[in-house]
Formats: structure tokens, sequence, C-alpha cells
């Protein structure tokens, strides 16, 4: 549920208006996830080489995605990126990929030959599964495959709704107490002039990471959404 509450106050009225300061939190289960892994093959320097790692590759990735699958992952939420070809050259400090600036380049020992996928679904559940598993069964399989860690986020459509939902809970609450402050000077509340609310703060539970610029937490699957909220109320 919404909760708003008031967590400090400002009375800047000059006899006409008075500014209370709240906040509205809710805590909420991740409904999008987004991650990220990559395979790799290395070939030879030939021509020849680079056409059989070529090969690999493709092999290697149908038999990627025949698992991602196989484990609820569908093909509509992979996005396969080409293939990145980076050549790897010998010198006397050492093997290096890319291209050699040290005075004299090296010679061309070979090529690392990598491909990227990002997974983008609803299913958080299911795709933090695969996550966990896939790099020791692939790696098994004969795979270089190397996996990131999930990132979890909120719809934007939930945040939406979240948001006007919890302002309108926190301006009610801060209407409620701006009506509380004033009573010692005989000046009564009336009606809402003006309103803002601050960038949210979508934080782990519990984690005290704030930012002026907004915080989003991709780590944590349960979230803390926070909204700051001022209100200004004209005086009576």
């Amino acid at each position: 549920d919404v909760v708003g509450r008031v967590i400090d106050y400002v009375k800047t009225y000059n006899n006409s208006v008075i500014t209370v300061t709240g906040v509205a939190t809710e805590t909420l289960e991740s409904n999008d996830v987004k991650w990220h892994s990559t395979f790799t093959e290395n070939a030879g320097p030939s021509t020849a080489d680079l056409k059989s790692g070529s090969a690999r590759m493709r092999a290697d990735l149908d038999q990627v995605i025949a698992y991602f699958e196989k484990n609820g992952v569908t093909a509509s939420e992979i996005t396969i990126s080409p293939v990145h070809v980076n050549p790897v050259y010998r010198t006397s400090n050492g093997a290096y990929p890319g291209k050699f600036y040290g005075g004299t380049s090296g010679a061309l020992t070979g090529y690392n030959l990598s491909e990227d996928l990002l997974v983008e679904s609803g299913n958080v559940a299911g795709v933090t599964r695969v996550a966990q598993r896939s790099s020791q069964y692939l790696v098994g399989q004969g795979i270089v495959f190397t996996s990131q860690n999930p990132e979890y986020y909120i719809s934007d459509t939930t945040l939406t709704k979240i948001r006007n939902a919890s302002v309108a809970g926190a301006l009610e609450k801060a209407k409620s107490k701006a009506k509380a402050l004033p009573q010692g000077v005989g000046a009564p509340v009336a009606n809402l002039r003006s309103s803002s609310v601050g960038v949210p703060q979508i934080t782990a539970v519990n984690s005290t990471n704030i930012s002026n610029y907004g915080y989003y937490d991709t780590t944590s699957k349960q979230k803390l959404i926070t909204y700051l909220v001022h209100a200004t109320f004209t005086m009576k």
C-alpha cells in the first residue's frame, strides 16, 4: 500500500501561505529484468582460421539460444549483437588484443571473437534462474560463456501509477499537518496553492542511498520507492 507521511515542515507564510514538506513511499517487487551475457571463441591468424572460428560461433549461438528457450526465455526477449572480431598481436611483452601501438606492430597471432546477448523480460523469477544456472551448464558444454548479474526494474507504467497514488496520499497527509501547524496564530489553512514532487529515489529496502538527481538501484528485486512532496497552502 502507498504510505504518505510528513517528515518535515517549514512555515514560510507571510500571513498568507504555509509550505509543508512530506514524503510518500511504497515497497514493490521488480516486474522487469535485463540480463547481459557474452560468449567467445579464439581463432588463428589465417582466413581459414577466422572462417572456422565464425562457424563455431554460430554453433555456440544456436546452443545458447536453445538453452535459453528450453528454460522459458522466448526468442522475442533476446537481442543478439553482431559478432565482435578483435585481432590479437604478439609482442615481446606478451599477447595483446586489438591494434598494437607500441611503436612497431607485433605479429598477428589470431583473433578473439565475442558475441553479446541481452535478455529483457517481465519474467523476473524465470530469467533470474536462467542467469544463475547458465554459466555452469554452458561452460560444461565447452562454451566460454560469461554471465553478468541481472538488473531489476519497475516498469514505467507501474511507476506512473505509483507516482500518482503516492503524491495524492502525501498531499492529503500534508494538508492535515498544515492544518495543525498554524492553530497557535489563529490562521486556518484554506486551499492548496501549489505542489511539487522531487525526483524519485528507487532503492533497495532499508538502503540509505539517495541523490539530488534521483537514484535507481538495479541490484535488488524488492525496491523502496520514495517521492518527496512540497505543498503550499493558502491561509484564511
